[in-house]
């Protein structure tokens, strides 16, 4: 095999006219696209990393099968470097069916094998992260690598990604491609301080060059990748670099005079001096051909259909121990909602061990702060995963390991805190099985102690769960004192393979769990759906056509069921309580089955009352003919206040719904 001596790295010359090929591939289809945008031939925008091939292809060249690569909005370059087939791209960018992942992901949203991209800045970088902690913890030999921009080191995830890698020795390699601009914005108007000290700062090795030879970056990647792999720790390479042309489409505001200097340093120049004029000749007219063609089959294509536009089967039942575990529980006298959860998880890890913990302050002897998972480190000390307090980085890596295979619960201490996440189930969890047209599954349970009626004030008390309620992807079930919370645990864990967030009304933690036995629940008679997340329905009249039908759940409940004795007692009003434990996507036709005909619906939650769930249920109730008269009744549109009794009097309680109920009659 013929070797290349170029500034005393030594390369065969198959691989430097291999990394030459791709880097006239990506340079050829990102010219190409540019040309069909102006066009008016392509949809939305794109990102070409026309001037920086080089990195993609000398880094590319080190991954092995098995390797994750999470690259960003200027992915393009990543991906035909990573080795996947460039018809597809083109075909996905056009919005083909044939794309990559069926024209829904476009220039910014794909995935191929082990290749993941997303659009948004810093998000990415803990989903890549969390798969490189799953390569860890099952025994690979694998590797994650993340691509960020300079402009990226704005993001808060960033930051905690790093912290995490460090801490837990995970094998990950950042690259930051540092081309000087955030956008429009320069790197002294964005960036403080040094890049490098970054990363060192968290204990990270790290490393900063300016160049665009591949051969000489070829070398560096080649120790860089070296070093993650048998190291088994985490490594922060920059490469300083430059884009020759805009950010997207046309936004440039640079000195021309800058451009044409880094024109000079062109990558694709600096590798051809060393690729014989005949192999140039055949590369080009190759890549061409192809792309020519690509481009022709693509057109000829069909558009995405519209019958993919719908979200397909949200919640997916898992093949794999459909039966094991459920209904297994042990059935005491009398035991708490924090007893019944506490012990699904120590079920759940006993019998798969794909399952993981993590969140903060989880270890014993404290086990959580509401002691849900109390024991569980001192059993499974190394699936037990305590963490700093950081909500974002929990939710980004716990992404990262659901798309990997395992089944993370990520704790949040309080769901208050959800809002330091909520990037990653908006933009990422949820998206990711239909952005990627079915090619990954994020099994990931999130825990979130919701409610307030403990005094903890404004920011520990809130019930936010209607911020997630309706995202496409995304499942949100709450437990109640009358349905089994660890089943509905462990449920979401084994039968579930997309995300799902699990409120935990904090009240339930310390009540007793009375599970209908018989069709019966106390004077309750009990019908229940036959649903993965069913929904109850309690009579006091054995279903006879109820004056009122309550739609409740969580920590409303007990609420719900006290005014129902209460006003048979003191006023001869019927009322029936309808109870989901799937409250998004509302299970519906459930709920109208169990209402039937009755003509008066009250909706209780503990959250605020504007753009509540109770006006989506009232909402969809209104095609029932039957029903005239609706009331919601929920939380004022204001802050918790810490003072209990103040709190006590705003959270939905027994006085003031009996009270409003009777103002209807």
């Amino acid at each position: 095999m013929n070797t290349t001596v170029i500034n005393d790295v030594k390369l065969s010359q198959e691989t430097i006219d291999s990394m030459y090929k791709k880097m006239i591939t990506i340079r050829t289809l990102e010219e190409t696209l540019l040309d069909l945008f102006s066009k008016g031939e392509l949809f939305g925008t794109t990102h070409t990393s026309i001037g920086q091939e080089a990195n993609a292809v000398a880094s590319m060249a080190h991954i092995k099968n098995g390797d994750v690569v999470f690259s960003n909005h200027r992915c393009h370059g990543h991906y035909i470097a990573y080795g996947a087939p460039v018809d597809q791209l083109i075909a996905e960018v056009m919005g083909r069916v044939t794309g990559v992942v069926g024209g829904r992901g476009g220039s910014q949203h794909i995935c191929y094998n082990d290749f993941y991209t997303n659009g948004i800045q810093g998000g990415i970088v803990g989903n890549a992260t969390g798969a490189a902690l799953a390569n860890k913890l099952t025994g690979t030999d694998n590797i994650a690598v993340v691509f960020i921009g300079d402009g990226t080191l704005g993001e808060g995830l960033v930051y905690e990604s790093m912290n995490f890698a460090s801490l837990w020795d995970i094998p990950i390699l950042f690259i930051l491609e540092n081309n000087r601009y955030a956008q429009t914005t320069p790197n002294e108007l964005g960036i403080s301080g040094s890049m490098l000290a970054r990363p060192k700062s968290f204990g990270i090795e790290a490393d900063q060059i300016e160049s665009n030879d591949a051969v000489e970056l070829y070398q560096v990647f080649e120790k860089r990748f070296d070093y993650v792999r048998n190291k088994r720790k985490p490594f922060f390479q920059i490469i300083d670099t430059y884009r020759t042309v805009p950010h997207s489409k046309g936004d440039d505001f640079r000195d021309q005079a800058e451009i044409d200097a880094w024109k000079k340093k062109d990558p694709v120049i600096i590798l051809g001096k060393n690729v014989s004029d005949e192999t140039k000749k055949t590369v080009m007219a190759e890549v061409t051909s192809d792309i020519q063609n690509a481009i022709k089959e693509a057109k000829d294509a069909e558009y995405t259909s519209e019958n993919n536009i719908e979200y397909e089967n949200i919640i997916t039942i898992s093949p794999k121990n459909e039966n094991q575990l459920l209904n297994n529980l042990p059935r005491a006298k009398k035991y708490r909602g924090v007893d019944s959860l506490n012990n699904a998880l120590h079920e759940l890890f006993n019998e798969d061990g794909d399952v993981l913990l993590i969140g903060e302050d989880l270890l014993d002897p404290y086990g959580g702060a509401f002691k849900v998972s109390k024991g569980l480190s001192t059993k499974y000390p190394d699936r037990v995963l305590t963490t700093p307090i950081s909500e974002g980085g929990i939710l980004g890596l716990s992404t990262g390991l659901a798309m990997r295979g395992l089944k993370p619960i990520a704790e949040i201490m309080f769901g208050d805190f959800l809002a330091l996440g909520a990037d990653q189930l908006l933009n990422h969890a949820s998206k990711y099985q239909w952005m990627y047209n079915n090619k990954v599954e994020v099994p990931l349970v999130v825990r979130a102690p919701m409610g307030g009626k403990r005094g903890y004030g404004p920011t520990h008390s809130q019930s936010i769960e209607k911020m997630f309620f309706g995202i496409p992807g995304l499942t949100v079930v709450s437990p109640s004192n009358i349905h089994e919370p660890g089943e509905l645990l462990k449920r979401s864990v084994l039968k579930h393979r997309s995300p799902l967030l699990f409120i935990e009304n904090k009240a339930l933690y310390s009540e007793y769990v009375t599970r209908p036995e018989n069709n019966k629940l106390d004077v309750f008679s009990v019908r229940e759906s036959n649903t993965l997340f069913p929904t109850l329905h309690l009579s006091l009249s054995n279903f006879d056509m109820p004056d009122v039908t309550i739609v409740a759940y969580g920590g409303s409940v007990p609420v719900a069921l006290e005014v129902a004795k209460q006003l048979l007692i003191d006023e001869e009003i019927l009322v029936d309580v309808v109870v989901p434990s799937l409250l998004s996507p509302l299970p519906i036709d459930e709920i109208k089955g169990f209402v039937g005909s009755s003509n008066t619906i009250v909706t209780i939650e503990e959250g605020t009352r504007k753009f509540g769930w109770g006006a989506e249920v009232l909402a969809q109730l209104q095609v029932v003919p039957t029903v005239k008269k609706t009331l919601r009744i929920a939380a004022p549109d204001c802050p918790i206040p810490s003072s209990k009794p103040l709190e006590l009097k705003m959270l939905p309680n027994t006085e003031q719904v009996a009270e409003k109920i009777k103002e209807l009659f």
